[in-house]
């Protein structure tokens, strides 16, 4: 009789063990809390005397939706020189670290706008975010730096 509650300790014990592992490696594997990061992301181009020619600025809010999503909402501003000869357009580039780029674009003079974008990612990814204006040869874009943001997941 003795030897039989040894083994019954013993497997409580092995048991206890065992849901204790589990227990901690759910714990350790907890995502990071999710966060609202303000962002303001900008590209300015001025000409050899100092004036500027472009002024384009987002600022605004990039946030979690989940651990696959993300949400970014702000106001895309600009100042485009009036001496070009056509009509400049700007952009606000965005999308998670790991899958590539998507853009919204707006003529100059139509901005500010309010951004409400919604967009999809890996588990827990980063999102990048810049801006430009069409101020490059024949109407190309340029653009200030990529901003990555982490905001954790829910």
């Amino acid at each position: 009789m003795a030897r039989t509650s040894s083994h019954r300790s013993r497997d409580a014990a092995i048991a206890g063990a065992i849901l204790g592992s589990a227990l901690l490696a759910v714990s350790t594997a907890a995502p990071a809390s999710a966060e609202t990061v303000h962002v303001q992301v900008q590209y300015i181009d001025t000409d050899p005397y100092g004036v500027t020619k472009y002024d384009v600025r987002f600022n605004g809010t990039v946030s979690s939706n989940g651990p696959y999503g993300y949400v970014i909402n702000g106001e895309l501003d600009a100042y485009c020189h009036h001496g070009a000869l056509t009509a400049q357009s700007v952009r606000l580039d965005y999308g998670a670290t790991h899958r590539g780029w998507q853009d919204v674009r707006y003529w100059c003079s139509d901005t500010p706008v309010p951004i409400h974008l919604n967009g999809q990612r890996d588990y827990g990814d980063t999102v990048d975010l810049k801006v430009g204006a069409t101020s490059g040869v024949f109407n190309t874009y340029n653009f200030g730096h990529t901003y990555r943001v982490g905001i954790g997941t829910d």
